[in-house]
């Protein structure tokens, strides 16, 4: 959800107009954040891209990927 969703929701919300708000939000859900791909095996974060994966696995947690 961006933060240009939030303040028309708020705006909406501001002039009483609840459906307008409801529909920005829901509008808003929808175009969110797809799952990550990349999860860390040891922790369970999830990075968009292997390579972000491969330097958390490296700096985090003093390993090599798998894929390396």
């Amino acid at each position: 959800m961006t933060r240009l969703a939030i303040v028309q929701a708020l705006e909406a919300l501001e002039v009483g107009d609840v459906g307008c708000a409801t529909e920005i939000l829901l509008g808003a859900l929808e175009d969110g954040p797809t799952e990550r791909r990349c999860r860390c095996p040891v922790c369970g974060l999830a990075f968009e891209w292997p390579g972000l994966l491969d330097d958390h696995l490296r700096f985090s947690h003093d390993l090599e990927s798998e894929a390396a």
